[in-house]
């Protein structure tokens, strides 16, 4: 019987038109709230690519091991992996893949990135993103090493890199709680896979070469399910979209003496901060905007990297920079991250801290 539906699935996708609509990911996320009749609608408009990964489930679901390794090869054939879209120059990012639990070091290179390195690791003991204290998985998400720690427990071999999880967006959005998730070594070289209680663990002779790649709060560490890919196309377009939108922030925070409202409306009406909401956040740049005759910023060191997952605003984009802020009565200089989504077509602001 799953042959006989399998070989209908097959010659559906022969006849499907290559008219856009949802993505494969979206229909599955609402798949309850379709009659079958509208469900059909919405798989006749996938595109190509998203017809070939619903072909690859069924293929795999049916045992057919060999047409699933054809249909990988040609789904990501000459695909860029787009979770890392902008990085300085010879700063490399961590990409952790939890599945195959792989660690991959990426770097930019004439405006796209590579895989230039990968490392065998280790993750937690339960699949899926982690949601509370103690459930013994790694969580999902864009994260940085806060500083290198040695003088453990054998259990962490030569040392570990605390990451800043939970990060804003874990506590105030996500609801996730837990703590010390590390990126850390092993005295152990016959630990079994899946068998940390979240950590993210590597043989000491692999954490030695890695530590010298690793800066912390600069490197990105983005731990993902399954990696993202892209066409060139498709990649340099979101790559420019993004950062054209950073600088267009940025020209709006200066231009807030004469106008604040161009700047408020690059933030979401869900957007999240320390002390508060979007409604506290507005209150509070209304105030002190009124002492300012003239702003100044810089913006260098940019990295921006995208989650893996989609969530139930879209993806999610971490960008970090270093910003050296000037005005009329006050400056500062701060590592400070965004956290951005896109509401329609258009970027906004998420939630905004410094690391």
């Amino acid at each position: 019987m799953m042959r006989f539906l399998l070989a209908c699935f097959l010659i559906l996708f022969t006849l499907l038109s290559n008219s856009y609509g949802k993505t494969l990911e979206e229909i599955i996320a609402n798949i309850g709230s379709y009659t079958p009749e509208q469900l059909q609608k919405e798989i006749n408009s996938l595109p190509q690519e998203e017809k070939l990964k619903l072909q690859l489930l069924l293929l795999t679901y049916a045992g057919e091991n060999g047409k699933v390794r054809e249909l990988l090869q040609k789904l990501y054939s000459g695909k860029l992996v787009s979770n890392v879209l902008e990085l300085p120059q010879n700063l490399p990012a961590i990409l952790v893949d939890k599945t195959n639990e792989i660690l991959y070091v990426v770097k930019i290179d004439k405006g796209v990135p590579f895989i230039v390195r990968k490392f065998p690791c280790i993750t937690g003991k339960r699949p899926g993103d982690k949601l509370e204290e103690g459930d013994q998985r790694t969580p999902e998400g864009i994260y940085f090493p806060l500083y290198w720690k040695t003088n453990l427990p054998p259990i962490y071999g030569i040392g570990a890199f605390p990451l800043n999880y939970p990060n804003l967006l874990d506590r105030k959005i996500l609801k996730r709680d837990g703590h010390g998730i590390w990126i850390h070594g092993t005295d152990n070289p016959n630990r079994p896979p899946h068998s940390t209680n979240g950590c993210i663990v590597l043989k000491n002779e692999y954490l030695k070469v890695l530590k010298k790649l690793i800066i912390p709060k600069r490197t990105p560490v983005i731990v993902v399910s399954h990696l993202s890919y892209s066409t060139k196309r498709e990649f340099l377009s979101e790559q420019k979209s993004l950062i054209n939108f950073i600088f267009h922030w940025k020209k709006a925070w200066e231009e807030t003496p004469e106008d604040i409202e161009p700047y408020l409306n690059c933030y979401s009406k869900n957007f999240v901060w320390e002390k508060g909401n979007f409604n506290d956040w507005i209150k509070y740049k209304k105030r002190i905007t009124k002492f300012k005759k003239w702003i100044k910023i810089r913006i260098t060191d940019l990295t921006a990297a995208k989650d893996g997952r989609i969530l139930s605003f879209g993806n999610l984009y971490v960008v970090r920079m270093r910003l050296d802020y000037r005005s009329n009565n006050y400056s500062s200089a701060a590592n400070k991250i965004l956290y951005i989504i896109k509401e329609g077509n258009k970027w906004k602001i998420l939630g905004e801290e410094n690391l």
